[in-house]
């Protein structure tokens, strides 16, 4: 284990690491599973590195609200966990729970559009991170929405499993 960039020792270094492999392996785990998480199945990877990650989502069904436009459910769940993700790309040995999540919602996505959401690291500190993420629709790359988040560090609890993956 070396540091991340931010002085922060105990994480994961890109050295010898596949960032978008990892975010490829963390979606996956979240098409498998039938909890809350379950909202995010339908995101795919575009890119990764140690402090940001995009996906992309086209807009289904159900994804949308009585309007046929992204429900902002959706949007809100979809920051905490691509930021929580995001800062997760290098701080892979710690439990994270959100302490504050704040969306701003700016412009209709209708069913059917490509969303495109990049969610970056802000700063890294030893007991709470800072992350945000930001929509924008593809085909007019104009932003929808924009949100932040604050991530508390906690006790990591006993691995039922050893899956570092287990959390999402």
């Amino acid at each position: 284990m070396g540091t991340d960039g931010y002085g922060n020792t105990g994480v994961v270094t890109s050295e010898g690491n596949d960032y978008l492999h990892y975010l490829n392996r963390a979606i996956n785990n979240i098409r498998c599973a039938n909890d809350f998480n379950r909202v995010a199945r339908k995101v795919r990877a575009v890119s990764a590195s140690a402090d940001r990650v995009v996906v992309e989502m086209m807009v289904e069904e159900e994804h949308v609200n009585s309007k046929k436009t992204l429900h902002g459910g959706q949007t809100a769940a979809l920051v905490d966990m691509l930021t929580a993700r995001a800062v997760g790309m290098t701080v892979r040995d710690k439990v994270m729970v959100s302490v504050e999540l704040a969306v701003s919602y700016l412009l209709p996505v209708k069913l059917g559009e490509m969303v495109e959401i990049e969610a970056k690291v802000l700063k890294i500190g030893r007991n709470i991170a800072f992350a945000e993420a930001e929509f924008r629709r593809k085909g007019d790359n104009r932003i929808v929405a924009k949100g932040k988040h604050t991530i508390a560090f906690v006790p990591k609890p006993p691995a039922t499993n050893g899956d570092p993956f287990e959390q999402f």
